[in-house]
């Protein structure tokens, strides 16, 4: 089956793949903004993979190498970008240093509010402050917070990108209360190695979504299982339900490993291909979508 011709066949098929990517992309956009990346650096590592993918694909139907301005053409990007891409060199208006300065604005901001006898009380916690300055010079304000730390930019602007990465909040509409120390991207630093082993394991259930809609055979597909539960279940029964889920997949995994270790030397045909299975644990609202705290329910599914 050729890919390119099926994604371009039928409209709706187009749609119904874009909402795919939408839905993927979805739960991870909050860690994006903790990072301190712009929606310009998340479209800059979705063209980049596109590019490598194209760049793949000519390369091997035509048996040489692809030129940048050709590669541009196709991929509908200038030659300056997809040369920067190919040479692993960020664009003219990479947003990073941006980013950077964002991040480092909203730790000026926060040191202030922790450290400042005007904006924190005793043993440094930070005090609500009015959304807008006050008649009474005695009250607080975030406007004055950010005139202290950051005289030179809006406190809106700074307001927002406090609220983005997490780090403060509006109460009633009058009060800014901060809701941590440090930005996000911060505090989530040392989770280098989690995000590799999560980014490998993304990649390898896109992999299989990818094999499966390329497959016209149902006998060639690589077989996908979903269960939910019927009803939605509380707190206590999520644990439970979790801990019996882990206690299964360890004994399913484990049966699974010592097979391969048995059958890994016996005689088998050359491969450079490995293969493997991957299970989650997640949770969703009644209407199929990621909730904040609870669990939904749909009927259990297969294909």
């Amino acid at each position: 089956m050729n890919q390119s011709a099926a994604v371009q066949a039928d409209p709706q098929e187009r749609r119904a793949f874009e909402r795919l990517l939408e839905s993927a992309l979805a739960p991870l956009m909050p860690i994006a903004i903790g990072y301190g990346m712009t929606s310009n650096d998340v479209a800059r590592a979705a063209r980049a993979v596109y590019v490598h993918e194209m760049e793949q694909r000519l390369t091997s139907e035509r048996g040489h190498e692809i030129s940048d301005a050709r590669l541009a053409i196709v991929a509908g990007m200038t030659r300056g970008e997809v040369a920067h891409i190919r040479r692993g060199k960020p664009s003219a208006d990479a947003s990073r240093g941006v980013s950077a300065d964002q991040l480092q604005r909203i730790g000026i901001v926060l040191t202030v509010w922790h450290t400042n006898p005007r904006f924190s009380g005793a043993y440094g916690v930070p005090i609500d402050l009015d959304l807008e300055p006050q008649d009474d010079s005695s009250r607080r304000s975030f406007p004055g917070l950010v005139e202290v730390a950051c005289a030179e930019f809006p406190e809106k602007v700074t307001l927002d990108e406090l609220i983005a990465h997490g780090v403060a909040e509006v109460v009633g509409g009058t009060l800014v209360r901060c809701k941590a120390r440090a930005a996000m991207a911060n505090m989530r630093s040392g989770k280098t190695n989690l995000l590799k082993q999560y980014g490998r394991f993304l990649q390898r259930a896109s992999e299989t979504v990818a094999h499966n809609f390329a497959m016209e055979e149902p006998g060639e597909r690589y077989f996908d299982r979903l269960l939910t539960s019927d009803a939605p279940l509380s707190q206590r029964m999520r644990k439970t339900f979790h801990t019996r889920a882990v206690t299964a997949t360890d004994s399913y995994l484990t049966e699974l490993d010592s097979w391969l270790s048995k059958v890994a030397y016996e005689p088998n045909e050359p491969s450079d291909h490995r293969y493997g299975v991957g299970v989650f644990f997640f949770e969703e609202l009644g209407d199929g979508t990621a909730p904040a705290n609870d669990e939904g329910s749909i009927d259990p599914c297969e294909h």
